[in-house]
């Protein structure tokens, strides 16, 4: 009983390998030589292209959804923004001041 559950277990592994190799292009020649010489395999992933007519179907649809913002939203990012961009300048002038202080750099 065992021999054939083992021999069961080989053809499926060696089914699965055989279609795992399918799926998977591989590598070239001299890349599989440092692989095999490290003791390991490996196989490049296949890419496949995404469907171009739904992604600039779904563009679409979030243009359409956005707005223009008025003069006040506006003012209110462009304030938010430069209040941001203000404290990491300063933050890394202080880490910069400090650095040079203690001799870190």
């Amino acid at each position: 009983m065992d021999l054939n559950q083992d021999s069961a277990e080989k053809k499926d592994e060696a089914s699965h390998n055989s279609q795992s190799e399918e799926q998977h292009k591989p590598l070239s020649p001299l890349m599989q030589k440092v692989m095999e010489k490290q003791g390991k395999k490996f196989y490049m992933p296949k890419f496949h292209m995404p469907n171009l007519k739904e992604k600039f179907a779904e563009y679409g649809r979030v243009l359409k959804v956005t707005k223009k913002p008025d003069a006040a939203e506006f003012k209110a990012i462009v304030k938010a923004a430069g209040l941001g961009i203000t404290v990491i300048g300063v933050l890394g002038f202080i880490v910069a001041i400090i650095v040079q202080l203690t001799g870190f750099g």
